[in-house]
């Protein structure tokens, strides 16, 4: 690696992508998210005036609400969020726009989520296309919401936004509906606890029209 974690992070601000980075530092990608890592790592250690936050990660069916720091995720909980994602450059402690989709081919049926992640200057830089399971529209569509939020929490995300074409999910987010479902309570507490952990966050109902993409994406995951 021939560049310094300082450059790195300033080519990633400079929207450069990692494979980009790596063509420069005639290196493979992976040393790349290497140093980034570490960046995080010295990043997290010296940053005493920061509360660590808590993130709510699935762990598995018995046990689905399990409190773990962020510093601490292991291979299978990243592998669990990121999961059908396609990522460019998302740079820490930044403000993002996502929007999101859930999908069901029966309802109850096979079902899965879509997600677009985009940064403050408006450029796409992420997306998720992933099969959740044999699942309900509203839990597809709290599913992707909770993806979403575990990926900015992820990125230490200091501002998000959430669209969604889903009126059900953004009036209850937002304390317009009760929730009376008893499986969709659990993804509505698991939901706003996440919500929590970020600085600014805002969740506003879009058209379909202007949701297409994500839909695509969620549609996609379980064809």
């Amino acid at each position: 690696m021939l560049m310094s974690i300082d450059r790195v992070l300033k080519l990633i601000e400079e929207g450069k992508s990692l494979e980009k980075i790596a063509e420069m530092a005639n290196c493979h990608v992976e040393d790349v998210v290497g140093v980034i890592e570490e960046a995080r790592t010295l990043i997290n250690k010296h940053d005493k005036q920061v509360v660590r936050k808590k993130v709510i990660l699935k762990k598995n069916a018995d046990n689905p609400d399990v409190e773990v720091d962020a510093e601490d995720m292991g291979g299978d909980e990243r592998a669990a969020i990121f999961d059908g994602a396609e990522l460019s450059t998302i740079p820490l402690g930044s403000s993002l726009t996502m929007y999101v989709d859930g999908a069901s081919s029966g309802n109850p049926g096979p079902a899965g989520i879509g997600i677009l992640i985009y940064d403050h200057d408006d450029r796409q830089v992420a997306k998720v296309s992933s099969y959740i399971g044999r699942r309900t529209n509203n839990f597809a569509e709290y599913s992707a919401l909770i993806r979403a939020l575990k990926i900015a929490i992820y990125f230490k995300t200091k501002s998000l936004k959430i669209r969604t074409d889903s009126e059900f999910v953004v009036k209850q987010i937002n304390g317009e509906y009760k929730v009376k479902h008893e499986q969709i309570k659990k993804l509505f507490d698991q939901a706003t606890r996440l919500i929590r952990s970020i600085d600014k966050f805002k969740i506003e109902y879009i058209p379909r029209a202007q949701n297409e993409k994500a839909d695509y994406l969620a549609k996609k995951a379980v064809q």
